[in-house]
């Protein structure tokens, strides 16, 4: 059967751009992908992975800042619509040795937005050409929105090469107020603690991508700088390995 021309011309829209090698330019140079959902952090004896999601933003630049005094290496999940506006924060991420994957373009829940493979293949891979133009760097991870699955979900993934990335320790730091607070600071510190795991990806949040108000869901990160360094001091007092995910 023959196609109508639009269908024709959506199909070519969201098919990824392949290179010599048969997968996308984007993943040149990933290593195969994880056949399940990683859920813990890579290595031996205690490792912990600290993951950011949902930048770049404003707040990225104090995030790195913290980074780099704790001499810290982490992985951030950055956006396609947020990589395209601050495509300079995009470039520090990489440059101070951090890792940086893709978290979609909209950040759409798949309850508000159908996830077919048609509009995965679009979501990943729109992302992941923009940070590939803008770091010339393969781009070999993916975290879903929310945390979100479905069927669709892992064979897209697996087209671009990428592992799909969840977390074990989630300390809801999206839940801060819009203002800085000791007692919001503390307990997103607290709830970062890894609860007897010996590998954990802890979940923070360098920006705001969801789409819910600011009354649900806080685009105010002050309270996730100002605990990143106690996170981090607890972990090296109980002989964690910092490691990223790539």
């Amino acid at each position: 059967m023959r196609l109508p021309a639009v269908a024709v011309a959506t199909a070519v829209l969201a098919a990824p751009s392949l290179a010599p090698s048969g997968v996308p330019a984007s993943s040149v140079g990933c290593p195969k992908p994880a056949t399940h959902t990683v859920r813990a952090a890579p290595g031996s004896g205690h490792t912990v992975a600290l993951t950011f999601d949902d930048g770049p933003s404003d707040w990225t630049p104090k995030i790195l800042a913290v980074l780099a005094r704790k001499k810290v290496h982490a992985t951030f999940f950055d956006t396609g619509k947020h990589a395209a506006q601050y495509p300079h924060y995009v470039r520090a991420e990489l440059a101070a040795g951090h890792v940086v994957g893709d978290h979609t373009w909209d950040h759409r829940y798949p309850r508000t937005t159908p996830w077919t493979e048609a509009y995965l293949r679009d979501q990943i891979g729109r992302t992941a050409k923009e940070l590939h133009e803008i770091t010339d760097a393969p781009v070999c991870l993916f975290r879903p929105p929310g945390g979100f699955s479905s069927r669709t979900l892992a064979p897209v993934a697996r087209e671009f090469r990428m592992s799909v990335i969840d977390w074990s320790v989630d300390p809801q730091d999206w839940r801060q107020p819009g203002y800085r607070s000791a007692a919001a600071t503390d307990r997103i510190a607290t709830a970062a603690r890894p609860g007897g795991l010996a590998h954990p990806i802890v979940i923070l949040h360098a920006g705001k991508a969801s789409h819910e108000p600011d009354s649900q869901v806080s685009s105010y990160r002050g309270n996730t700088v100002a605990a990143l360094p106690t996170i981090i001091d607890w972990y090296r007092a109980h002989h964690y390995r910092f490691v990223t995910l790539h």
